[in-house]
């Protein structure tokens, strides 16, 4: 059985069964394991699950290969539609941003997610600082602290 088909059964095993045998070890190793080469067949299959599956990969990702992860956001960024997972996953990025398209791209979402939903402004908040690009999304939103957002 191919790694994605394997980490794809794990996370679409039946709630109990996936808590009781702490399956979501298993599937973060199995995401540890995860290629640049894998990134391809793993965006198809995210788009295909639903997103209890990829809030279950997000969660188990604590193992990620940085490469992978950065294919990934990158790939996720690409759709026009919101995707589930991007601000989950830019908290596993280093927590220094760099100037790459990545992070640029991390940023115009963090900044048109700020303005659609508010209700998430505190998850933009956390995923932003963790990865380094918070006083980059500050300075676009014209804001001086988080204190002014209301944070």
């Amino acid at each position: 059985m191919s790694l994605l088909n394997e980490l794809d059964e794990l996370l679409c095993s039946d709630d109990d069964e996936y808590d009781r045998l702490d399956l979501f070890l298993e599937a973060d190793e199995l995401i540890g394991q995860l290629q640049s080469a894998d990134v391809p067949p793993l965006l198809a299959l995210w788009w295909a699950r639903s997103p209890y599956w990829q809030q279950r990969f997000t969660q188990a990702s604590s193992n990620i290969d940085g490469a992978v992860l950065r294919a990934l956001l990158a790939g996720l960024l690409q759709i026009k539609e919101p995707a589930h997972g991007v601000l989950e996953l830019m908290s596993r990025l280093p927590p220094v941003a760099d100037n790459s398209a990545l992070s640029d791209a991390l940023l115009d979402y963090a900044e048109q997610a700020w303005h659609a939903d508010p209700a998430r402004q505190r998850q933009i908040q956390i995923s932003c600082w963790s990865c380094g690009l918070s006083g980059r999304l500050l300075k676009r939103l014209g804001l001086a602290s988080w204190k002014d957002a209301g944070l």
